[in-house]
């Protein structure tokens, strides 16, 4: 296929999955057209594919060994989001294309957008040509410009700055957020739910609540309460020390050992009526879950009226 020839693809499709068609022609069409100032793209490296499993991430921008690169989006945030909630996620997989196609070159950074060097590493007008790919430009061209910083180049004028092209989230990558109009790297192009996390905590006196994907030592300090060494973690909208929950029920603050919390996070903690380890959630004292895990590491719930941060904490 020419490459050259507007609306024809160019790209290959790893499956015939709805979201891959689209996404290739909306990421063909940022490339070729006039909206967005992302041009300097071989677009007949890329493979596109959907992904029926990623959840955590939204995109992805993988290398070849062959030096073509392969953008799959998650078909959870088509799902949740429609396609509109994709084309960001688009966007962003390929600047990635265009920092592993420009590894190791040399760009300008303007208020209009981020062009390689010419050929020759030459300044010339300070214009470089719009998607100009730069193959060989001398590391040692000291004169141009130096290495400054996270791998920031100083600007030789006042009309831009250069950067060192590089994969990830630096210094090239950041050039292209005002551009392309991209968000943070935590953002979600949908408005999530609890089960969207592992881990749900929540302040049983206001009903806010937070979500982790990972035991990390928020989660932990939540499961805890002001019991054990790792600290509590309270509501700021009214200090109430914040409890773990699972569906209808609360996990009672302990000092819980990480294999209790996963178990009560999985819905491993099953209610029989016979034991008293977690709380229903209800506010009652009844205490009427059980959990499997071993009791010498579950602390027995009392009645969960909220609790509140201790006083003279700053």
């Amino acid at each position: 296929m020419d490459p050259s020839v507007p609306g024809q693809a160019t790209g290959t499709l790893r499956d015939d999955h709805e979201l891959t068609i689209r996404a290739r022609a909306y990421g063909e069409g940022v490339v070729r057209g006039d909206r967005w100032p992302l041009s300097a793209i071989d677009l007949s490296t890329i493979e596109w594919a959907t992904s029926t499993r990623m959840r955590r991430r939204h995109g992805q921008c993988s290398y070849g060994s062959d030096g073509g690169c392969t953008v799959t989006v998650s078909q959870r945030v088509y799902d949740r989001g429609g396609f509109e909630a994709c084309r960001e996620i688009v966007r962003h997989e390929l600047v990635h294309v265009w920092q592993h196609q420009h590894r190791g070159e040399r760009a300008w950074v303007t208020t209009e957008g981020v062009e390689p060097l010419e050929e020759d590493g030459s300044e010339g007008d300070g214009k470089p040509r719009r998607g100009r790919s730069i193959d060989g430009v001398g590391d040692g061209d000291a004169d141009a410009a130096s290495a400054g910083p996270g791998g920031d180049l100083e600007p030789p004028t006042d009309d831009g700055t250069l950067v060192r092209i590089e994969p990830g989230h630096g210094p090239s990558f950041r050039a292209w957020v005002d551009p392309l109009d991209l968000s943070g790297r935590c953002s979600s192009p949908y408005e999530k739910t609890r089960d969207d996390y592992r881990y749900v905590f929540e302040c049983p006196a206001c009903g806010e609540w937070w979500g982790r994907h990972r035991l990390c030592k928020r989660v932990r300090q939540a499961a805890h309460g002001d019991v054990g060494p790792v600290g509590y973690c309270y509501c700021t909208a009214c200090e109430a020390l914040v409890h773990i929950r699972e569906g209808d029920r609360y996990l009672a603050h302990g000092d819980h050992s990480d294999e209790v919390i996963r178990a009560f996070a999985d819905g491993e903690c099953t209610s029989d009526g016979d034991d008293d380890s977690v709380s229903d959630g209800d506010g009652d004292g009844s205490g009427d879950g059980h959990c499997d895990c071993d009791q010498d590491v579950v602390v027995a719930v009392e009645r969960l009226s909220p609790s509140w941060r201790p006083t003279g904490d700053g």
